[in-house]
């Protein structure tokens, strides 16, 4: 999870505005805050004339120091939707050392009654674990990229060291507590990642003169002007940047196309399988303006891997740093605002309880209580005894667990059909694609019996049969056979209120049936029922539900087997697909010292990608491996540190092969 930060120790005063003990100072002006904001940074970056001036689908860019109350991210807000074209998308990227807890939050926001609407949907958006990293909030035209840490830190974690792709913020909000309060957020490394994050000619805005910022600024290739001040603040800054610096690599880029690819949007992408891979993949470009074609090879949407009655919506937390962690925990926050939006009528938020069952589990929920203990996380997850778990789940459990109040369960082929009910999406189903070969306007899909499909770009998310394809065959996907067993509903299993998730997983009954399992049978690949498996989940639900489990045995039970696709580390892969030979010999030298630093790129097929290696948590997963995947289609700032970015690669696993002088 990374380093967490306290969140912000507010001082309510008298006139009801707050303070932050830390820097005795206030968050904005006893006069007006929004007035100010409006002043210092709307008005001094020309926002509302540049807006006026924009292209239809154009996107702007701005970036804050110090995200507070969110008063300026809600000001810009209103102000877009007043002046910008109606499908125009405002990005606003801010950091944030001591975030605002939510009660807090809702308390500043309420000075502002014209606000409000917008507030509003802040607030439900807002995290309920305001863990270090990358939150992605997607709003109406409007996306917030709010990342939690200290300023100059969380600026270079954005930056995937392309000197182009890095360039994105057309105006800066350089906000905070005074220099005099905090110096050691103005710091010339701050000011540098500014600069390597500025699009040509970007502009900034600030409020105070000080010394240090002036010259930071200037440092950083920054033209400066004063202006006069808000209130009684006799003067402030604006200006522009003037002169770009580039970066040196500090890391061998092998992530990043020896050529920008990013699609205009407006193009046309291919998108293979209508999974939940293919089906949160061609949601998040469609909401960015690509034309998307999807091809399911089945009857339907979600029949595949995606294709249970019942499916759990749950992660693997961790208490320890590291990409795992990270990534399982930033997935299932983005998750829970995900389905609600998109598809609120098939997903069930009856709260999830992870059971303890064993040892080693008991101490890793002891970890984790002691790390949500002063997080205020209870609005995600609760460590429960058994007594607790029992009362919340309606029927009596054996073991304690953390309870996720806001999770449960989704209806997976309606969810797949629903993201996939979108102007910009056409679904082609019974379209089995056999090869891709590059054309001249990007793409061709060779289907069986069928002319061959012309587009822009490619995404491959096809799960276990994607290294199929010759582009993709030296992904190292494994095969993993699951089945899940269907039950009728007895009067004691009807009782489960919660999904519950150990060692596996039942879902409370619906439509008068409940699933449980699921088996696990890695490289295995069939996908008929088998009564050993059946005999496999009464096992494991005895263990959970053991007077379910009785009833159940006595009935003829139905399922579902299919297939799922898991990588070597468990992370989902998202991004672009290398020439693999050039990658190997790009960075053939990493055989002799696998720390090298190689500055060159190697060459990546310009508009092919993929999207696969979801596993078991496909539906926690997808949403944000889709936002991921979204970013490097598009150029647009990514919703996960660069660390993350790697981690979800395609071609980190070569990479690893090649430092370990291993041949797969």
């Amino acid at each position: 999870m990374g380093t967490e930060h306290p969140h912000a120790d507010i001082h309510w005063r008298e006139d009801g505005q707050p303070l932050s003990r830390a820097f005795d100072d206030v968050y904005f002006s006893r006069e007006s805050g929004l007035e100010e904001t409006r002043y210092v940074f709307l008005q001094q970056n020309q926002l509302a004339e540049r807006w006026r001036a924009l292209a239809a689908g154009d996107t702007f860019t701005i970036g804050e120091t110090g995200f507070g109350t969110g008063l300026n991210f809600l000001a810009a807000w209103q102000l877009w939707h007043r002046e910008a074209p109606t499908d125009a998308h405002l990005h606003f990227i801010s950091v944030e050392k001591y975030p605002l807890r939510a009660a807090d939050l809702t308390r500043a926001l309420a000075l502002w009654p014209e606000l409000q609407p917008l507030a509003e949907q802040l607030l439900e958006a807002y995290p309920p674990l305001l863990a270090a990293g990358v939150h992605r909030l997607r709003f109406s035209r409007v996306t917030l990229t709010l990342v939690v840490g200290e300023a100059s830190e969380s600026f270079a974690a954005l930056r995937l060291g392309d000197n182009i792709r890095d360039r994105q913020v057309d105006a800066w909000f350089l906000d905070g507590f005074a220099p005099s309060k905090n110096p050691a957020m103005w710091s010339d490394a701050l000011f540098r990642n500014i600069a390597l994050l500025s699009a040509d000619q970007a502009t900034f805005a600030t409020f105070t003169c000080a010394g240090l910022v002036k010259r930071g600024l200037k440092a950083a290739g920054f033209e400066l002007e004063k202006v006069p001040g808000f209130g009684r603040k006799r003067e402030m800054l604006r200006g522009r940047l003037a002169s770009h610096a580039a970066a040196d690599p500090t890391a061998t880029p092998w992530h990043l196309p020896r050529h920008h690819n990013a699609l205009p949007a407006g193009t046309e992408i291919a998108v293979i399988g209508a999974g939940i891979a293919g089906a949160t993949a061609a949601r998040a470009l469609a909401e960015r303006g690509y034309q998307v074609a999807v091809f399911e090879r089945g009857e339907a949407p979600g029949r595949g891997g995606s294709g249970n009655a019942q499916g759990i919506l749950y992660a693997k937390m961790s208490h320890r740093p590291g990409p795992n962690g990270d990534f399982n925990l930033h997935a299932l926050l983005f998750a829970l605002r995900y389905y609600p939006r998109h598809c609120p009528e098939f997903f069930h938020a009856c709260g999830l309880l992870q059971l303890a069952q064993g040892t080693r589990e008991e101490e890793l929920h002891e970890q984790l209580r002691h790390w949500l203990a002063p997080l205020d996380a209870e609005a995600l997850a609760q460590p429960v005894d058994s007594a607790r778990a029992s009362e919340l789940a309606g029927l009596s459990l054996p073991y304690s667990g953390i309870y996720f109040p806001r999770a449960g369960w989704l209806e997976p082929a309606n969810v797949c059909t629903a993201l996939l009910d979108h102007p910009n999406i056409r679904l082609h189903c019974r379209a089995e694609i056999d090869h891709l070969s590059p054309s001249g306007r990007g793409w061709q899909l060779h289907r069986a019996g069928g002319e061959p499909y012309e587009a822009d770009g490619v995404v491959i998310c096809c799960a276990h049969q994607a290294p199929g394809f010759t582009q993709a065959a030296a992904l190292p996907l494994r095969p993993i056979r699951g089945q899940v067993s269907i039950a009728h509903a007895t009067e004691e299993s009807a009782r489960l209120r919660t999904a519950i998730c150990g060692d596996g997983y039942v879902a409370p009954a619906s439509r008068g049936q409940q699933s449980f399992g699921a088996t696990f049978k890695l490289k295995e690949t069939g996908t008929e029922l088998r009564k050993e498996e059946h005999r496999e989940n009464l096992e494991m639900l005895a263990q959970l539900m053991p007077r379910a489990a009785q009833d159940f045995a006595t009935q003829s039970l139905t399922g579902r087997a299919a297939v799922r696709a898991a990588t070597p580390d468990y992370l989902p892969m998202a991004g672009p697909l290398p020439d693999w030979e050039s990658l190997r010999s790009t960075y053939s030298f990493l055989r002799r010292n696998r720390k090298a630093l190689i500055p060159e790129r190697c060459h990546y097929p310009p508009g092919l990608f993929a999207l696969c290696g979801l596993g078991s948590r496909g539906f926690t997963y997808a949403p944000l491996a889709a936002e991921v995947l979204a970013g490097w289609i598009s150029g647009e700032p990514m919703p996960v540190t660069e660390e993350l970015a790697r981690a979800l690669h395609p071609a980190r696993f070569a990479i690893r092969d090649l430092g370990k002088n291993r041949q797969r």
